[in-house]
């Protein structure tokens, strides 16, 4: 693994987003629009914190056809997509953040169309893993409602692994990559005080892939300041296999009403070789303790044992 090559790669993107001069996107004449009324804009009702590659776009493409859900804007393409405003874009001021989201008229006036409360909400599939994004969004939206949809961690990382190495961010195979990631693992939780990592850049780094499917470690920190009234919890096979029902639940979660989802396509779907049996079989024993622990925390029954 190129981890030194990977890790100039991400800051320099990064960099580029945080530095308005050379960011294509904060010149369009829409966006600018939204800038100078963004006194005018709300902050979102509910985000979706994660975890990646775990359903998160689909899920957020359902959720927005709901006439009571108001999508929230990017630059890239006026289509939603992650903002990154807890992690990387803080550095932006709160009317930056606010200019993604609709006006409070615009709300008022679906409103009196639905005669029901409308909201809004953005999604940023990282936010879960950076243990400072918590008290970042409870001290700007104390009242936030979050949504994390968890997949079974064996499929969710050699989903993200998938990825990253088609677009050539691994030279391992996924059997070497493992092999490593649990040796530094064990590392990290025999040493508590051992860090391999720069915390800000935690989420992003390719290294953490496997340790981003110990879920337990990083929602406990969301628990700690955040009720758990507000935090709903969503299986990505429930998603999947009972679709309507399992939205119809995020709805009463949002208090807003039931509405049928006509467009229930999966969307951002990786493609790749399936994973060889002794390598599931492994990676099944290692997570197997976590998601007890994941369990035990919050009080479900994730069955995730093939």
């Amino acid at each position: 693994m190129k981890l030194s090559l990977l890790n100039i790669k991400n800051r320099i993107r990064f960099w580029l987003l945080r530095n308005p001069k050379l960011n294509p996107y904060k010149f369009s004449f829409n966006f600018f629009l939204r800038r100078i009324t963004s006194n005018l804009r709300t902050y979102p009702d509910f985000i979706i914190i994660g975890s990646g590659r775990a359903g998160t776009t689909s899920l957020y493409s359902y959720l927005i056809q709901h006439p009571n859900i108001m999508s929230s804007f990017s630059h890239r393409d006026q289509k939603a997509a992650d903002l990154h405003f807890f992690e990387y874009m803080i550095s932006n001021s709160t009317n930056w953040y606010r200019s993604h989201f609709p006006t409070k008229l615009s709300k008022r006036f679906r409103e009196f169309r639905t005669n029901s409360p409308v909201i809004s909400g953005e999604f940023t599939s990282t936010y879960m893993y950076h243990s400072f994004v918590p008290e970042r969004i409870f001290n700007l939206i104390p009242s936030i409602k979050l949504i994390v949809i968890l997949r079974n961690p064996v499929d969710k990382v050699y989903s993200a692994f998938s990825q990253q190495f088609q677009f050539k961010e691994f030279t391992s195979s996924f059997e070497e990559y493992i092999e490593s990631e649990m040796k530094r693992i064990k590392i990290i939780e025999n040493e508590p005080n051992f860090k391999t990592f720069n915390e800000d850049f935690e989420s992003i780094a390719v290294p953490n892939i496997l340790r981003h499917g110990i879920y337990h470690t990083y929602l406990k920190k969301w628990l700690d300041i955040f009720s758990k009234k507000q935090i709903y919890i969503v299986d990505s096979k429930d998603l999947h296999d009972n679709t309507q029902e399992t939205l119809d639940n995020i709805f009463k979660f949002l208090e807003i009403p039931s509405a049928n989802i006509s467009d229930t396509s999966k969307v951002n779907v990786g493609k790749y070789s399936k994973m060889d049996t002794s390598t599931r079989r492994r990676l099944l024993d290692f997570f197997s303790s976590h998601n007890d622990k994941l369990n035990n925390l919050l009080g479900t029954q994730f069955h995730w044992s093939d």
